[in-house]
């Protein structure tokens, strides 16, 4: 994947979780999908990475990883939308 989308945008809080959005994350040939779900939560990804401590490599490895995750939790129906935000789920 490429880098997160505007690596120093303030983020105070997280990005809210678009529901219909996560729904057309199933089609898995619907990149403009997957590709809007990036550039929503890569930034916010990659913020509480560094705030963390990590480097800015170390925080794109999380970055990814974060989104490999969701991929596959998604793949296999683990998210749940009426469980609230993506971050409840993952």
């Amino acid at each position: 994947m490429a880098e997160p989308v505007d690596k120093e945008e303030k983020i105070s809080n997280s990005p809210q979780t678009r529901k219909t959005l996560i729904e057309k994350l199933d089609n898995w040939s619907d990149w403009s999908s997957w590709d809007e779900f990036y550039r929503t939560y890569s930034g916010f990804v990659f913020h509480v990475a560094r705030k963390s401590g990590l480097s800015d490599d170390e925080a794109s490895d999380v970055v990814q990883e974060t989104f490999i995750g969701v991929a596959k939790n998604l793949q296999k129906k683990k998210f749940d939308t009426s469980r609230g935000p993506l971050r409840a789920s993952c």
